[in-house]
Order: structure tokens, then C-alpha cells, then sequence
């Protein structure tokens, strides 16, 4: 029973992040953060004979505890990134003001979110460039060639290592596809280099209809060349390796 009850954490979650809805993310929150701490605890207690039981509630001591804090910077962060993506200001401010209502101004997850609503200068992590990122999304700013190709990487980057790449990674890929898709047709607007060799590769790659890390990752490679100057070429070897679907 307790894993089906936290299938059924995961879910409300996850459609609280696909449809930007802060009333049922922040009414989903806690439970999320319990059924992750349960997670924690449950094979270890099987390994000595004990049934697990119930997924045990949160105090607010247990949401100040450093793995809590780690897996709702993560949880928040994604709901970031699916806001961003849609540039829905509106959600992503309705997320703070209920969470700051129910939890406090320092409430688990704030400093995720803090990445996206303020200037970081330098950025030292890549939550603070993801942030950064997002902020601009959430503004409606626009994004040349070389903004457009650093945005992806860096939310292809943060969403590998979060618990939610299942549900980011479509979205990522549907920003993508529709802005490079703009890219070649308006290579001027995009500030794109060398468009007559980029744009066929970037082309080819669009080409892939599904909406996964592995197209997001090709799309990427293939606009390296459509950059000037040409980012770090170790990236071109990583996006390679994740392009590859098995």
C-alpha cells in the first residue's frame, strides 16, 4: 500500500509541474517530500525483517533536515523550469506566495527558487546559471543563437539529475524545436553563424519527432557550428554520448 501511495505523490506532483498549477503543487508539496524520506528509509528496514508501514508525517523539524531541503530545491525546481518554459510569470509568483503562506518565507524549495527571480553575479553553480536562464524565460526575454543553445544545455544539464527529467525533457524539447525551427528561417534575428552549413544540420535534426534528452542533445550538437565563438568543443563529446538512444 505505501508504494502506491507514493506513485500517487509522484503523479499529483508531476501534473502540478506539467500544468504550471501552484494551488495543487503547494497542496502536493509536503506529501512529496515525506514520500521521498519514506523512500530513504524503506529498504534498509526491509533488509532487517521490518515492514516499513505507512509513510510517516512530517513535523516541521523534519522539513528543515538537509536530504528534505535537497529534494525540494529539486521538486521546485523543475516546477521552475516548466514555468519558465511557458514564460508563466503568473504561476511561478502564485508558487511563492502560497508556499511562502503555508511554510514560511524560508520554506523548503526557496532557494530554488531564488535562482530564478534574481540577478547572481558571478554564477558559481549551475542552479544559479539554470536560474539565470529562467529568469529571462520567465521576463519574455528573447534569446540570439548563442542564448538559445546555452539555455538548452543548461537545463538539459540540471533536469538530468533531477526526479523529474521524465516530465521536463518534452518541454525542453518542445521550446527547442519550435526556436531553432525560427532560427534557420530567420538567421539574421538570431545573430546565427555560418547558417548555410548550420542550418541543414539543425534541419536534420528537427527531423527527429520525438521529444526526448536524446533529440534535445542532437539538436544541441547539431548547432554547435551555427555559434560563434563555438562553446567548449568537450561539450560537442557529452552531447554526442546522451544523443545516442540505446
Amino acid at each position: 500500500m505505501s508504494m502506491t501511495e507514493v506513485r500517487a505523490r509522484k503523479e499529483r506532483v508531476d501534473t502540478a509541474i506539467r500544468n504550471r498549477d501552484p494551488g495543487l503543487f503547494a497542496n502536493s508539496f509536503v506529501a512529496w517530500l515525506e514520500a521521498m524520506s519514506f523512500l530513504r528509509v524503506a529498504p534498509n528496514m526491509a533488509k532487517i525483517g521490518l515492514d516499513p508501514g505507512p509513510i510517516p508525517s512530517f513535523t516541521y523539524v523534519d522539513l528543515r533536515e538537509m536530504t528534505v531541503r535537497v529534494d525540494a530545491d529539486d521538486t521546485v525546481m523543475a516546477y521552475c523550469i516548466s514555468a519558465g518554459l511557458k514564460a508563466d510569470g503568473s504561476g511561478f509568483r502564485g508558487l511563492h506566495n502560497i508556499l511562502t503562506y503555508q511554510l514560511g518565507p524560508l520554506y523548503p524549495g526557496s532557494t530554488a527558487l531564488a535562482h530564478c527571480n534574481q540577478i547572481i553575479d558571478p554564477i558559481v553553480s549551475l542552479d544559479d546559471a539554470v536560474g539565470q536562464v529562467l529568469k529571462d524565460m520567465l521576463e519574455g526575454q528573447s534569446f540570439d543563437a548563442a542564448g538559445l543553445w546555452n539555455a538548452g544545455l543548461r537545463v538539459l544539464q540540471r533536469l538530468r539529475s533531477s526526479n523529474f527529467a521524465a516530465e521536463l525533457a518534452p518541454l525542453l524539447a518542445e521550446w527547442l524545436r519550435l526556436r531553432w525551427a525560427e532560427a534557420i528561417a530567420e538567421p539574421g534575428r538570431f545573430k546565427l553563424a555560418r547558417p548555410e552549413t548550420a542550418g541543414p544540420a539543425i534541419n536534420l535534426a528537427l527531423a527527429d519527432s520525438i521529444n526526448d534528452q536524446a533529440f534535445v542533445a542532437g539538436l544541441l550538437h547539431a548547432a554547435f557550428d551555427a555559434l560563434d565563438p563555438a562553446p567548449d568543443p568537450e561539450y560537442r563529446k557529452q552531447l554526442a554520448v546522451i544523443a545516442k538512444r540505446a
